[in-house]
């Protein structure tokens, strides 16, 4: 594959994907060399809570998820959703966003990002009631292409997959420049 070039807004997005797809990969690569280094310790890690107590994430748990076909394919979907919204969020605070926002990756990213924030689904409708359906007409991009019929279709991994994010990345970035 030749290397992907994308602007520096999507380098945070691009580093969590692969921290997520490395984490839920490499008990399968190494279980027993992981299970040893973990061994000592009570948890896999504690986070710092402002509120009460720390929080404490079990690495029985993350073996569990990891080593799980099926609980790695959902948690691969969830990264893949909130890729996809820290990524649309993101873009639209640079400078020149307005100038592209209607340029078709822009727009496909900002159905990934909707359907993200719909449970993985797409989504057309506006306001809390599903009342007011806004027909998305026809997007292309490379070989995907979004209408009203995917309406309440999973975006991930059924019509966008976890890789395909480093090529929208580097389209959206050739309009940034």
């Amino acid at each position: 594959m030749r290397p992907v070039q994308t602007h520096i807004i999507f380098k945070q997005a691009i580093d969590t994907l692969t921290c997520v797809w490395g984490g839920l990969i490499a008990p399968r690569l190494c279980q027993e060399q992981l299970e040893s280094a973990l061994a000592p310790y009570d948890y896999l890690i504690s986070f710092q809570s402002s509120v009460l107590e720390d929080t404490h994430l079990s690495k029985e748990n993350y073996l569990a998820i990891a080593l799980s076909d099926e609980r790695t394919r959902v948690v691969g979907i969830y990264a893949s959703c909130m890729t996809a919204l820290f990524a649309f969020e993101s873009l639209k605070t640079l400078t020149g966003y307005e100038e592209i926002k209607n340029k078709e990756p822009i727009r496909l990213l900002g159905h990934l990002r909707n359907a993200s924030a719909h449970g993985n689904k797409f989504h057309f409708y506006r306001g809390a009631a599903r009342k007011n359906f806004v027909d998305p007409g026809v997007l292309r991009w490379r070989s995907k292409t979004v209408t009203k019929a995917l309406q309440d279709t999973p975006a991930f991994p059924d019509f966008f997959s976890a890789g395909d994010f480093a090529y929208l990345f580097e389209d959206i970035s050739v309009l940034l420049k």
